[in-house]
């Protein structure tokens, strides 16, 4: 790729608001999938995001899980050429309870800079699913409606939809599942479909080879998004509605290990979309849980 495509790549991606590269696609990536442990147990993914061929992000992730608690941290940022020219990162982090029925998240916050300007986003999770919501900037500098509270209630966090989600596969519902998503600008419901085992071929970009669990991800736009919208990185068609699925893929590490995150795979109007597991470290810990956040009072 020369310069003038580079170039021309870094405004699109710019026009396009990357945030949906990370935020949507790696939301759905950065979770585990295994039985609760007493213990803490904490594991630090590193993926790479290749767009059209060309290495354009970095992400980390930190999930601790222990049998009644759960956080999840994820952080990403351009690199190389692209992060010079167009440099943009962000930091997710999710912290819930494990119930029989599910995951209930206490508190979400992402917080980033994006062309220069800060965006931040804070969840908080009251007792009756109703979610107190502050985000910079509002909604209404960004030509769009601010969500119905009806809509919000009940509704996850991007990290602890797909939590919730591939927690229920230990109740033999595998990947199978619709989970209404709250990001705090926009409402969407994340469709998960279970396409079985399949088979992840050797990469050079990646530490993982073998079978794992492909779930495929799609997105149904709710409410919250741009009036006049901008041209969507994803698009390949003419509307949100032909956002391009994310197929995911899930694996053990260690054996009889937790199925974590090894791949993902989507379209894009750039071409295709990868992420690859660059690395995986875990650590038992043996007297710590996930930290839980005192929420504000919900008005």
């Amino acid at each position: 790729m020369d310069m003038t495509h580079r170039t021309a790549f870094a405004a699109k991606l710019s026009a396009a608001r990357p945030s949906a590269v990370v935020v949507a696609g790696l939301c759905a990536a950065f979770a585990g999938l295994f039985p609760l442990p007493a213990q803490a147990q904490r594991w630090q993914l590193d993926y790479r995001v290749h767009v059209g061929g060309v290495a354009v992000l970095d992400a980390r992730a930190e999930l601790t899980l222990t049998e009644d608690r759960y956080s999840v941290q994820v952080d990403a940022a351009t690199d190389g050429f692209l992060g010079r020219l167009f440099p943009w990162e962000t930091r997710s982090l999710s912290v819930g309870t494990v119930r029989p029925d599910g995951v209930a998240p206490i508190r979400h916050t992402q917080s980033g800079v994006l062309r220069g300007s800060p965006r931040t986003v804070t969840l908080e999770y009251g007792p009756d699913g109703r979610v107190r919501t502050q985000v910079s900037p509002p909604p209404e500098e960004e030509d769009r409606d601010p969500v119905p509270e009806e809509l919000t209630r009940q509704s996850r966090d991007p990290l602890s939809g797909v939590v919730d989600v591939l927690l229920a596969g230990l109740q033999g519902a595998g990947c199978q599942r619709t989970v209404p998503i709250y990001d705090g600008r926009r409402r969407y419901d994340m469709i998960f479909t279970d396409r079985g085992m399949t088979m992840v071929g050797e990469s050079r970009h990646s530490v993982f080879s073998g079978a794992a669990r492909q779930c495929r991800v799609s997105h149904k736009p709710i409410a919250g998004y741009e009036r006049t919208p901008r041209q969507p990185f994803w698009q390949r068609g003419g509307g949100r509605e032909e956002r391009p699925p994310v197929d995911l893929w899930i694996a053990p590490l260690e054996g009889v290990g937790p199925p974590l995150p090894v791949r993902l795979e989507t379209d894009s109007g750039f071409g295709g979309v990868v992420v690859h597991l660059t690395a995986a470290r875990k650590t038992d810990q043996t007297a710590e849980r996930p930290p839980e956040p005192v929420p504000s009072p919900i008005r």
